[in-house]
């Protein structure tokens, strides 16, 4: 759950930043290099997940629709996990107190 978070963050970081260097069409985009940005496993998957795309050069641009779309995603899968947790927890504390 931890290292989840900490990609998920790592994520957030690098599509402000090319949110930031206006970064967000063909014609604008940049190297990961001049965003100072490494490119390991967050980048991976935010490359895998179509929010950053490479017209190119390997110069770069965030999708910003994908980006939206890929933390609505995220979004409710949470909602659906803690609503889980929610029912289970509410399940548990009926059967006990009814013995």
């Amino acid at each position: 759950m931890v290292i989840t978070s900490a990609i998920v963050l790592k994520q957030k970081r690098i599509a402000q930043a090319f949110e930031r260097a206006a970064a967000t069409t063909p014609g604008t985009a940049q190297t990961p290099q001049q965003l100072g940005i490494k490119q390991g496993l967050a980048w991976g998957q935010l490359v895998r997940h179509a929010v950053l795309r490479c017209p190119g050069e390997g110069r770069y641009f965030v999708d910003i629709s994908n980006w939206q779309r890929l933390r609505r995603l995220r979004r409710r899968i949470a909602i659906s996990i803690i609503s889980a947790l929610l029912i289970v927890l509410a399940v548990v504390l009926l059967v006990t107190r009814l013995h």
